[in-house]
């Protein structure tokens, strides 16, 4: 059973008597009183409006917007509105060196900095490895996920992702899972691929090294892309409602126009992203 999701603004036990601003500048060891947040829930993930994290940072709503076009801390849209997971503002905090609020203490006592995510130029800052970094799209446009510009031609990586140091360490973990189900499976986030198994891959007509970084528009006819994307949308919201399979078409050169009943399930891990499973037929 899905949670309601459930959002609005701090809730202070007692008058402020003076700015609210002036208030959350303080630091928290000198803050009267404390605050108390109704978090909405998506699933098991808490997360936190835009308001809410300018307001326990001490900043502007829109160094907080910043934060996200940069891709340094993690949110997804709900809506019109950005919403931050909690873990994710408490990872941002710590791998910047800042204290974590004490309404976060339970999340950030779990964080370690091992748990905290570099992007690919900052993973290969200083290693031995040539990486053309400052003419990568990837840097210069800060894209977390560096295999989705694959198709820009213009990444600066010596190595395919399936042989990248980065790639086998950041988010193989997170698909391995698809090498273990014998049916065609892959997983999916933001409608790209991170992989897929070697029976997608034959469905797709492609190597399984060429799967990471595909976009869901190569991988399933025009007239299938529709309702695909309409799936991945509805899983990733949890709508009960959507069917439990649907019929679609690859793309395959050398096959043609392949049909299939797809599947879509909405992953905790990568957040927002979803496996797909596909039968012949």
């Amino acid at each position: 059973e899905q949670p309601n999701i459930l959002v609005s603004a701090p809730i202070c036990t007692q008058d402020f008597g003076w700015n609210a601003d002036m208030y959350f500048q303080k630091p928290f060891s000198e803050r009267p009183f404390s605050i108390k947040w109704r978090i909405m829930e998506i699933g098991k993930e808490q997360l936190l409006s835009v308001s809410q994290v300018a307001s326990l940072c001490g900043v502007g709503h829109s160094t907080v917007g910043y934060w996200i076009r940069e891709n340094r801390l993690r949110a997804f849209r709900v809506g019109k509105q950005y919403s931050i997971p909690v873990r994710e503002l408490a990872l941002y905090l710590k791998s910047k060196g800042q204290e974590i609020p004490d309404e976060l203490s339970d999340v950030g006592s779990q964080v370690t900095g091992s748990t905290i995510f570099q992007n690919c130029w900052q993973y290969f800052d200083g290693a031995p490895e040539v990486h053309d970094c400052d003419n990568c799209i990837v840097f210069k446009k800060r894209v977390e996920t560096c295999f989705t510009a694959i198709e820009t031609g213009s990444l600066g990586c010596p190595t395919d992702c399936p042989d990248c140091k980065y790639y086998i360490e950041t988010y193989l973990p997170k698909i391995q899972l698809i090498q273990q189900i014998s049916s065609p499976a892959a997983i999916s986030k933001d409608y790209y691929l991170w992989g897929g198994n070697k029976p997608w891959a034959e469905l797709c007509g492609v190597s399984e090294r060429d799967l990471p970084g595909m976009g869901i528009e190569q991988v399933f006819r025009t007239d299938s892309l529709e309702m695909v994307i309409a799936s991945i949308k509805k899983s990733i919201f949890g709508d009960l409602s959507a069917p439990k399979s649907h019929r679609a078409f690859f793309k395959n050169a050398g096959k043609g126009k392949t049909a299939v009943h797809i599947s879509v399930y909405r992953l905790d891990d990568p957040a927002e992203g979803v496996l797909i499973l596909a039968e012949p037929g």
